[in-house]
């Protein structure tokens, strides 16, 4: 019991005496991304970007799919930005997909590498982008005759149940 008590103080006396160390965490903020990561088809985005350091001197946006543009005007197809100026944080605009996509298709990989004065690599954000959703077309998931059938089965199950109850009981009180 004593032993214990003793490693119990040595263990407090050293995190006591040990340097703290803080992290200093790369933080940024994102907004203007699609609502569930998945995008609408042909909708355009405003995507506003802060930081919380003054070393970041400029950021390189890249999208795999869609159309990237500083201003809503989009012309060509480009795929990479390189975004300067950052005194009151970026912003840029993404065009998604016009074209619609079979299920698993579509996606589109947002990449934002922050870059400081020294041209270093302060942080990088990376995020998936889902093309939209796939809705059930009218109605329900479940054909009509397979609602019947199962209905029907559930009324067979029940009336076999009560007869075979009878049956077993009546063989008891002869």
């Amino acid at each position: 019991m004593y032993r214990l008590r003793d490693y119990l103080v040595l263990m407090f006396a050293v995190c006591l005496f040990l340097p703290s160390v803080q992290a200093e965490d790369n933080l940024y903020r994102i907004d203007g991304i699609p609502d569930n990561l998945h995008y609408e088809t042909g909708k355009s985005y405003q995507m506003d970007i802060s930081v919380d350091s003054l070393n970041v001197s400029y950021i390189i946006v890249t999208i795999s799919n869609g159309t990237l543009s500083e201003t809503e005007d989009f012309g060509e197809s480009n795929l990479e930005l390189n975004l300067t100026d950052g005194s009151e944080g970026w912003f840029f605009h993404w065009q998604a997909p016009t074209e619609s996509f079979d299920l698993g298709e579509g996606n589109a990989e947002l990449t934002i590498i922050f870059k400081d004065s020294d041209d270093e690599t302060w942080s990088t954000f990376d995020s998936i982008l889902r093309s939209p959703e796939v809705a059930a077309e009218g109605g329900a998931g479940v054909p009509e005759w397979a609602l019947s059938l199962a209905w029907t089965g559930a009324g067979v199950t029940v009336i076999l149940t009560v007869l075979g109850g009878l049956v077993l009981r009546r063989d008891r009180l002869t």
